[in-house]
């Protein structure tokens, strides 16, 4: 499995998620997904089984992942997602996110894109989606996707300290409970 991208992107005043994985040689596919408040909004499958005997194949889907990705941004900053925005936001919510860009005196029509806070510290140089990436700027308590609960530890290695520290716990559960019940009755 081959590291994704994460970008969060401001369009029409309100903030985005769009997020592109690779689910594995098991099942080898690419899947994008554009992320308003935890709710997809839209999604792009790729299936790459054809490339599988490939002889650098993780280039191939490391390549396929930044095009795919980069895709789903420029839909969703043309003006592709609009139509289910206004379903699942309402007219009215997307007007206010026009009104509030306007009223914060930019009336630029660029959105503006951040980068994923949790991004590995030996990630490569950025992808073409990511390179127009600025500092993040949420407005009234907006929280990024994922904000507060990503890692830069692989999760094997998360998994793997949590594991242990349960280990602990219930050892040290063990050892006073044992310490209770060898107490001389006073």
């Amino acid at each position: 499995m081959i590291t994704g991208a994460n970008t969060n992107v401001r369009y029409r005043g309100i903030l985005f998620h769009v997020q592109t994985e690779d689910s594995g040689r098991a099942n080898p596919h690419i899947i994008s997904h554009v992320y308003h408040g935890g709710t997809i909004l839209g999604t792009h499958k790729t299936d790459y089984s054809d490339h599988l005997e490939a002889e650098d194949l993780v280039g191939v889907v490391r390549g396929m992942i930044e095009e795919q990705h980069a895709s789903m941004l420029e839909k969703l900053q043309s003006g592709g997602f609009d139509e289910v925005i206004a379903e699942r936001l309402g007219d009215t919510a997307v007007d206010a996110g026009i009104e509030a860009k306007g009223s914060q005196g930019s009336q630029e029509s660029k959105p503006d894109t951040e980068p994923e806070a949790n991004a590995p510290a030996d990630a490569e140089q950025p992808t073409p989606a990511r390179k127009a990436a600025t500092a993040p700027s949420t407005q009234r308590g907006e929280r990024t996707f994922g904000e507060g609960i990503g890692s830069q530890k692989p999760l094997d290695e998360v998994i793997l300290e949590y594991l242990a520290e349960k280990a602990r716990e219930r050892t040290a559960d063990r050892t006073s409970t044992a310490a209770r019940k060898n107490r001389p009755a006073g």
